[in-house]
C-alpha cells in the first residue's frame, strides 16, 4: 500500500533496483522493458482517453527509468490516465485485428454474438485477468521476412523468383488468429483514499443469509482471528467485483463465493475457514456475510476466556502497570488477545502462576528478543494468570478501574476444566532469568 504522494516521489529505476530477489528483479526488468517499448511505439498515436483529451504536458512524456511511478499505475485521474489509455488503445488494436482475422476465417467475432442465424463459429474472448502469451499477437517484420525467405521463395525457370503468397497468407492467419481481449482491470487503491466505487448491490443484487446458516457459520467462526481472515477475502472479492464488473449477469449472484475465490482470485480451496460458508455463501450473500463477520471480529477477545483468568488487578499493581504501559512493546496486547482466544478457554494453566512464565513460552513474543527484554524489565512481577483479561484491557488504554470492571464482567460463571492439555518441557531452553522454559501441547 502506498499513497499517491509517495508514488510521485518514487522513480521506476529505484523501485526495480530495490527488489532484493534476483529472479524477481529480472522478471520486473523484462516487464519494464516491454512496457517502455509499447509506450514509445503507441503513445504518439494516442490523443484521448474516452471523452478526455490527453493534455499536451502528458503527450510529450517519454518514459524512462527516471519516470515517476505515477505514470506506471493505472488510474482514472491525473498521471494514471496515461497507462490506462495506453493499455486500452493496445487492446483495441488487438481486437480490431482479431475481428479482421475472424471474418476472413469465416468465424464470427465477439460483436456478432447476436447473429445466430449466420452460423459462424465463435472464438471466445479471453479476460485480461487470464491473459497469457499464447493469447496475444506477437509477430514482427523480422518474423515475416524470415518465413518469406525460407518458405515462400523459389527460383523458377530462367532464374526468376516465384513468391508463394498463399502460403504466406496462411502463415499470417495462423500467427495472428487470437481471441479478442475483454479488459477487466482492478482499480488501484491508494492508501488514504476511498475507492470511489458503486455499492456491491448495484453490481450484484444482495440477499440475506438464512438464519440457520448464520448460526452454523457462527459456530465454526467463533474466534475473531478466523473471522478476520475470512473478512479480508470477502472485502477483496467485493472490491474486485465492483471495480471490474466481471461478475455482472443474471445468474452471477448464484455463484458460490468459494468457487469465485478459486476460479477468479486463485485462492486455495480452503481459503474460507468454515465448511458451512464454503457450501452456502454465494455472491449475493456477500454483504450479509461481511456484516456477520464484522460482528465476530469486533467482539472482545476476552469474552470467551475462562472466568478464572478474569480477576481484578490489585490497585497497587494496576497503578504500576499503568505507569510502565508505554515502556512495554506494542504487540504485547495482541499477544495476550491471541493467546487468550486459543488457550484460555479452559483452566489447564494455574490461575496463580506468574504471567511472565507463560509469556516466556509463547513464541510470538519470545522470538522477538528486544520485545521480550522490555517485558522482562517492565512488567510488574505481581501479575498472575488470573489477571490476564484485566492486564489486556489496561494495555488497550482503559483506565485501571474500567479495565478491572471489563475483566470482571462475566467472571462468575462456571469454570470449564480440560483434561486434554498437558505440560511439556521445552528441552534445552532456558528463561532469561534462569530455569527451564515451559510450553504446552494437546
Amino acid at each position: 500500500r502506498i499513497t499517491r504522494r509517495e508514488a510521485g516521489q518514487l522513480k521506476v529505476g529505484k523501485v526495480i533496483e530495490d527488489i532484493k530477489n534476483k529472479a524477481e528483479r529480472e522478471l520486473w526488468e523484462r516487464a519494464w522493458t516491454q512496457f517502455q517499448r509499447a509506450w514509445h511505439i503507441a503513445w504518439p498515436h494516442i490523443e484521448r482517453h474516452e471523452c478526455l483529451e490527453i493534455p499536451g504536458l502528458f503527450r510529450d512524456i517519454k518514459v524512462d527509468r527516471e519516470t515517476s511511478m505515477l505514470f506506471c499505475i493505472l488510474d482514472q485521474e491525473n498521471e494514471g490516465i496515461c497507462p490506462l489509455a495506453l493499455t486500452q488503445w493496445l487492446t483495441q488494436r488487438h481486437n480490431e485485428l482479431a475481428q479482421l482475422l475472424s471474418s476472413t476465417l469465416n468465424r464470427g467475432s465477439r460483436t456478432e454474438l447476436d447473429r445466430a442465424d449466420e452460423g459462424h463459429r465463435q472464438s471466445p474472448a479471453v479476460s485480461s485477468r487470464l491473459l497469457s502469451q499464447h493469447d496475444i499477437i506477437k509477430y514482427g517484420e523480422d518474423d515475416l521476412m524470415h518465413f518469406l525467405q525460407s518458405r515462400c521463395v523459389t527460383y523458377a525457370t530462367g532464374g526468376s523468383l516465384h513468391f508463394d503468397l498463399r502460403q504466406l497468407e496462411q502463415q499470417l492467419r495462423r500467427e495472428m488468429s487470437r481471441p479478442e481481449i475483454t479488459m477487466e482491470l482492478r482499480g488501484f487503491q491508494w492508501l488514504g483514499e476511498n475507492f470511489g466505487q458503486s455499492d456491491l448491490k448495484q453490481v450484484i443484487p444482495q440477499k440475506d443469509l438464512p438464519e440457520d446458516v448464520m448460526k452454523r457459520i457462527r459456530s465454526e467462526l467463533k474466534l475473531p482471528s478466523l473471522a478476520n481472515a475470512c473478512l479480508q477475502r470477502v472485502q477483496m472479492a467485493s472490491s474486485f467485483i465492483q471495480k471490474s464488473g466481471s461478475s455482472t449477469g443474471e445468474n452471477a449472484g448464484n455463484t458460490l463465493f468459494q468457487e469465485y475465490l478459486e476460479q477468479v482470485l486463485q485462492e486455495a480451496p480452503t481459503s474460507i475457514p468454515s465448511q458451512v460458508a464454503r457450501a452456502e455463501v454465494r455472491l449475493w450473500h456477500l454483504t450479509a456475510f461481511e456484516r456477520l463477520l464484522k460482528q465476530v471480529v469486533n467482539q472482545d477477545p476476552m469474552d470467551g476466556v475462562d472466568p478464572a483468568y478474569k480477576m481484578e488487578l490489585p490497585e497497587d499493581i494496576a497503578q504500576q502497570l499503568e505507569a510502565v504501559r508505554k515502556e512495554l512493546p506494542n504487540q504485547l496486547a495482541e499477544v495476550l488477545a491471541s493467546f487468550a482466544e486459543y488457550q484460555l478457554r479452559s483452566t489447564y494453566i494455574s490461575r496463580d502462576s506468574n504471567m511472565i512464565d507463560t509469556l516466556r513460552a509463547f513464541d510470538d513474543i519470545c522470538d522477538d528478543v528486544a520485545a521480550m527484554n522490555a517485558v522482562e524489565e517492565h512488567l510488574p512481577a505481581g501479575i498472575l494468570m488470573q489477571h490476564w483479561a484485566a492486564t489486556y484491557q489496561l494495555l488497550k488504554g482503559k483506565p485501571a478501574a474500567a479495565a478491572n470492571a471489563a475483566a470482571a464482567a462475566g467472571a462468575g460463571g462456571p469454570r470449564r476444566v480440560s483434561r486434554w492439555w498437558t505440560w511439556r518441557w521445552r528441552s534445552g531452553a532456558g528463561s532469561r532469568r534462569g530455569g527451564p522454559q515451559t510450553s504446552w501441547s494437546r
